[in-house]
């Protein structure tokens, strides 16, 4: 008896869960990723799937916009396809939000497709929307767990529709304060060019989230992304050191012959992994205070400024990138 007692004692141990050690003992944070299925954000998933694994967060949903980087349908079917590649079993997929003011150029979503779609092959996942919508799921999640976090880098129309109900706190990747936005590939001519993508998407539902989610959205806007540009140099890392399917979804994105004309550009940037990693690592982005407000309309719609009559928000004006660089290629490899 004193030798089964003992070996159960040197067993429990081991029973514990990961999230009990990565926490201090505390019930690591519960997210929901609010994603538009972009390569980007297949890196993100990628990244968070990882820090799941190791017990840091709970990914309690995934939903997908499908007036962004994706296409309609095909966004959901990639998210599909990812989540069971990633093993993130149990981890319901909800799409919505069909339509916006504005659209992403056919050139981008031509090319978010075909490098999404080639992470995946084999994947029998439908295109058919969602039974349950995706502002129904992050409403359901965040009256199950009311500390949800929702985690968002892609248009803002899933988290708007999802008010007033949702009260999760809310890190977006989108904006540029004070800097010239990122609209390209023939975006058409009459806005101004001072939009970040993401909010010039759907201006509207971006300037809600801001003015009236019921707790104050943290912005990861270009001013901190410009500071961790995708090099080849980095990934060159990354092919030489790639060992979970995370890892490899990530290589494979950014080595997809249409990638990597673009990283010798220097016109991509670890946008929607930086927004994700500073939700479970904060100091990894520097942040500051001020009230934003988002334009609505006209030639600047959606773009973020500082306004005396905006709400006070924190959002990033640096980023660390040697810090990103280690700690994304560590946890995406599954290494605590």
């Amino acid at each position: 008896m004193r030798r089964v007692l003992g070996a159960v004692l040197l067993v429990l141990p081991l029973l514990v869960p990961v999230s009990a050690h990565a926490q201090g003992g505390k019930p690591p944070p519960a997210i929901i990723f609010d994603t538009d299925m972009d390569y980007d954000d297949a890196a993100a998933l990628a990244y968070l799937a990882e820090e799941h694994r190791l017990g840091r967060i709970r990914l309690r949903a995934v939903t997908v916009v499908n007036n962004g980087g994706g296409l309609p349908g095909r966004a959901i079917r990639n998210a599909r396809c990812l989540v069971e590649r990633l093993g993130l079993h149990g981890v319901p997929v909800a799409d919505g939000s069909d339509t916006a003011p504005n659209a992403f150029p056919d050139e981008i979503l031509q090319t978010v497709d075909r490098v999404v779609t080639s992470l995946t092959p084999g994947c029998t996942a439908t295109e058919t929307p969602s039974r349950v919508r995706a502002p129904q799921l992050i409403r359901r999640v965040l009256r199950q767990q009311p500390a949800a976090q929702i985690i968002t880098t892609g248009p803002l129309s899933n988290v708007a529709a999802a008010l007033p109900e949702a009260a999760g706190r809310v890190t977006s990747m989108g904006g540029a304060i004070g800097l010239p936005g990122n609209l390209c590939c023939g975006t058409p001519p009459h806005f101004d060019g001072t939009q970040e993508f993401n909010y010039w998407i759907d201006p509207a539902a971006s300037r809600t989230v801001i003015r009236h989610n019921p707790r104050p959205v943290r912005l990861v806007p270009l001013n901190a992304t410009n500071d961790v540009p995708i090099t080849l140099e980095f990934i060159d890392r990354l092919r030489a050191d790639h060992h979970t399917p995370a890892a490899d979804i990530v290589v494979e994105a950014y080595t997809h012959p249409d990638i990597k004309p673009l990283i010798e550009a220097d016109l991509l940037f670890w946008w929607d992994p930086l927004a994700a990693m500073s939700t479970v690592h904060p100091e990894i982005v520097r942040s500051t205070s001020g009230r934003v407000d988002v334009v609505p309309d006209g030639p600047a719609a959606g773009r973020t400024f500082l306004s005396a009559t905006g709400r006070r928000i924190d959002y990033g004006i640096a980023a660390d990138r040697a810090g990103f660089e280690e700690r994304f290629l560590d946890t995406l490899n599954g290494r605590g």
